[in-house]
């Protein structure tokens, strides 16, 4: 009996590690052991039916759930009635994951009603955990927290951390639900540390509930490789039904990121996996991503339709009330894009939204904004796209992390893009320059949440592998395991930043007419983007034109050919290629003003320049085109966050200069600097050698009215987080930059490329720049491109002599590059 019960304990745990195939194993090889039924002795019969009950666990997850359900039948018969309660709970659990919620919550009740918490807690608890994922699926949010709440209370009690990590996943899993996403994920952060050390194999179901807050928060690129590897990850353990489920998820992930056809795939793919295990419900659910799909890809169909309204009826059957709404308002676009806009308006009229959460609230708005189209009645349809963007930017404001604030921008992308083209299609300057607004770069009208100190040592750690891997690069050692452990380390520090609460507080957007009135002698020009076809806004104080530019592919292309010239010339090239490369050059940048300024030059005459731009135009180095060499230019993300930057910079704030490791004249350049602000009066703290550390600098910065800072930088692109200087002990990243409680006005990075963004949908830029004015910095300047050092040095001491002279950024930076071209831009406020 002992090897039977050494077998069982084994089997139970491959179960609960998300392993079983090999549970499977493992329990059939003890019923083996125990031989013969009719031959048990005392306590072979009770070890039998605890067994069985284990053992249909692991059938039902391999498809088998007739032969689970039978072996709980017998196993029903086997165990003492003071124990037939696990048998009830194991049903319970089975119904569930077939998708008969109803049976399954009836059985859980039979289980507690045959428990004592008093004398069986544990069992008690265990029940609760699995009865609170009942309650979810049919969003009764209410009991499903008091299940998890008595549940994580009795665990702690007990000492059962197994059941303590499970209830803390599930209740991030209702907050997601609930859609407050930074406690969600601090739950699973929470949760993914306790695992860990227990039951690793349920990582993977972590991952794949992690990847659904990451699609509902609009970061399709992390949630599509979280998802991908949760579903691999599943499928090699054996659990169907959670590999279908991640699928199913990524088919989300899929459409949102404007891929109708492979959401549709994704879905048909995972509810062939539903039928195949008899799970209607789930299989319900992945016909009506297919549905939407369908949707996407050609509305007009009556087929779709009549396939939307049979579903809903389905769902609503099943008592999936947020799927079948769903069902309804798909439903409801397609007939409005059919030109059916009575049938729209019945769905709608028929359907409540109360209690729903963001998706189902900005797909009402809509379809209702669809049917209003329909009907001829654009004002109306206009005023249901912004309600919806509203909401989208008030739920906006509860996220802290900056990448999530920027990936929001996605969820509200088509209802923007709908409000644009309406609005271009009026020409109407006012109303085009709204919805640009609406479009672009919300997260910088939301202050990301100032971070703390509890993650410090973890940060620390990784500043010291990446000097240790810059090391092994120099000296030609292998680097592999230090890559793995950097990125390693810096995917749980980001996935602890996003558990960071929002403050809830958003600005509003400006106006056209506020805007106009800022801008003092200077023009704005906003370009936009509708159908891939390029246009710009241009306003003065007095008036405002819309110009038709052409594709946008091209001014995009332009961009980047410029800015590979201008890095090639920065490499030293010899002097007879030198001139080849610079010829090619002037032609690029002739080319890329043809496309985006040269038709607005007879709008703005020789104003300044106020540049929002759209897409890959964030990195277009303004001075090197033949209309704004010498120009003051000031590019910002939106013309809302430029008013709100525009307000005059404090003179007396102390000043803080920095110098990296690694740079030919980044110490004579502070010390030069460091020279004008002494002669200037100004109090200025200069880092040069081995006082340029990260605390020092870090230390200095708060409050301080200028930084420079001359060091090599990094431009990472997944999150500005990462992005970072080079110091003397290693690198300052974003992440540091947004602990400041008090940022610094002006910001001057005067190496390469750190004026580098990537855009996500909505205009949303990622960069350090972009982490500075995040912070809450007016002005950055910085490069797009590679620059010499022998152009920097003198360019950045003329900056900033006449910076102190009092000529505002934009306007030094102009007259300190007039003789030579250079990538600098100037960014924010200028």
């Amino acid at each position: 009996m002992s090897r039977a019960a050494d077998l069982y304990a084994a089997g139970v745990a491959a179960n609960e590690d998300m392993r079983p195939a090999a549970g499977a194993r493992l329990l059939r090889a003890a019923l083996r052991a125990l031989g013969d039924p009719a031959q048990d002795r005392d306590g072979e019969q009770n070890l039998r039916g605890r067994v069985s009950v284990s053992l249909a666990m692991a059938e039902a997850e391999a498809g088998h759930l007739g032969a689970g359900l039978e072996l709980l039948a017998a196993a029903t018969g086997l165990l003492p009635p003071q124990e037939r309660a696990i048998a009830h709970a194991q049903r319970a659990i089975l119904l569930r994951r077939a998708g008969r919620d109803d049976e399954s919550l009836a059985e859980y009740g039979v289980a507690l009603a045959s428990l004592d918490v008093q004398a069986q807690p544990v069992l008690v608890a265990k029940v609760l955990v699995n009865r609170a994922v009942v309650h979810m699926g049919a969003a009764r949010l209410g009991p499903a927290r008091a299940d998890l709440d008595q549940c994580l209370a009795l665990a702690r009690r007990e000492g059962a951390e197994v059941l303590v990590a499970k209830a803390v996943h599930d209740l991030g899993f209702l907050d997601y639900l609930s859609g407050d996403l930074p406690s969600a994920l601090h739950h699973y952060v929470e949760a993914e540390r306790l695992y860990e050390g227990l039951l690793p194999g349920i990582l993977a179901m972590l991952g794949l509930d992690r990847g659904r807050v990451l699609v509902a928060a609009g970061l399709v690129t992390e949630a599509e490789r979280e998802l991908a590897t949760a579903v691999e990850s599943l499928r090699a353990q054996g659990s169907l039904q959670d590999a279908a489920e991640g699928e199913l998820a990524r088919a989300a992930a899929a459409l949102l990121g404007g891929r109708p056809g492979d959401a549709r795939r994704l879905a048909r793919g995972a509810r062939t996996v539903f039928l195949r295990r008899g799970n209607v419900r789930w299989a319900a659910r992945a016909e009506l991503m297919d549905l939407r799909g369908a949707a996407a890809e050609e509305r007009r169909r009556h087929g779709t339709a009549d396939r939307a309204e049979q579903l809903h009826q389905t769902l609503a059957a099943l008592g999936m009330r947020e799927d079948a709404r769903a069902a309804a308002l798909v439903a409801a676009r397609v007939h409005a894009a059919a030109g059916r806009p009575d049938e729209s308006r019945r769905l709608l009229a028929a359907t409540s939204i109360r209690g729903a959460g963001l998706e189902a609230r900005l797909l009402q708005r809509a379809a209702r904004a669809d049917a209003a189209a329909a009907e001829g009645l654009p004002r109306v349809a206009a005023r249901e796209r912004r309600r919806g963007l509203a909401t989208l930017h008030r739920w906006r404001s509860r996220l802290g992390a900056l990448d999530l604030q920027g990936g929001a921008a996605l969820l509200g992308r088509e209802l923007a893009g709908a409000g644009l083209a309406d609005a271009l299609a009026t020409g109407r300057p006012a109303e085009v320059f709204g919805w640009a607004e609406l479009a672009r770069a919300q997260a910088m009208l939301t202050r990301p949440a100032v971070l703390g100190d509890e993650d410090e040592g973890a940060w620390r750690d990784l500043r010291a592998l990446g000097v240790a891997l810059a090391r092994a690069e120099l000296d030609g050692r292998p680097t592999a395991e230090l890559r793995q452990r950097r990125a390693r380390l810096g995917g749980e520090l980001r996935r602890r930043t996003w558990a960071a609460p929002g403050t809830g507080v958003a600005q509003r957007v400006a106006s056209l007419s506020r805007v106009q009135a800022a801008l003092d002698g200077a023009a704005l020009v906003v370009y936009v983007e509708s159908a891939g076809v390029l246009r710009a806004l241009v306003a003065t104080r007095s008036r405002a034109r819309l110009v038709t530019l052409g594709p946008l592919a091209e001014a995009q292309e332009a961009t980047a050919r410029l800015r590979a010239d201008l890095d090639v010339l920065a490499g030293g090239l010899p002097a007879d290629l030198r001139s080849g490369v610079r010829a090619a050059g002037t032609g690029d940048a002739a080319a890329l003003s043809g496309r985006v300024l040269d038709p607005l030059l007879a709008l703005v005459g020789d104003r300044d320049l106020v540049v929002v731009p759209t897409g890959g135009l964030l990195t277009v180095p303004w001075s090197a085109l033949p209309a704004t060499h010498g120009r003051p230019v000031t590019v910002a993300v939106s013309a809302s966050s430029w008013l709100d930057r525009s307000a005059a910079r404090s003179p007396d704030r102390p000043s803080v200069l920095v110098s990296g490791p690694g740079t030919s004249r980044g110490e004579a350049e502070v010390v030069a600097i460091s020279d004008l602000f002494s002669a200037a009066r100004r109090p200025t703290s200069r880092l040069v050698g081995e006082r340029a550390t990260v605390d020092a600098t870090r230390a200095a910065l708060p409050g301080a009215g200028v930084v420079h800072a001359a060091a090599h930088g990094r431009h990472e692109a997944d999150n500005p987080l990462f992005s970072s200087l080079e110091l003397a002990d290693g690198p300052l990243m974003g992440y540091d930059l947004l602990r400041l409680p008090h940022p610094p006005e002006l910001v001057v990075l005067s190496c390469c490329d750190l004026g580098l963004h990537d855009t996500r949908p909505g205009d949303e830029s990622l960069g350090t720049a972009s982490a500075l004015l995040a912070s809450g910095s007016r002005t950055v300047i910085a490069s797009v491109t590679r620059e010499t050092d022998d152009a920097a040095l003198p360019l950045m001491v003329d900056l900033h002599a006449r910076l102190l002279a009092g000529a505002r950024p934009a306007a030094a930076l102009a007259a300190a590059g007039a003789a030579d071209v250079t990538g600098f831009v100037c960014f924010g406020s200028g």
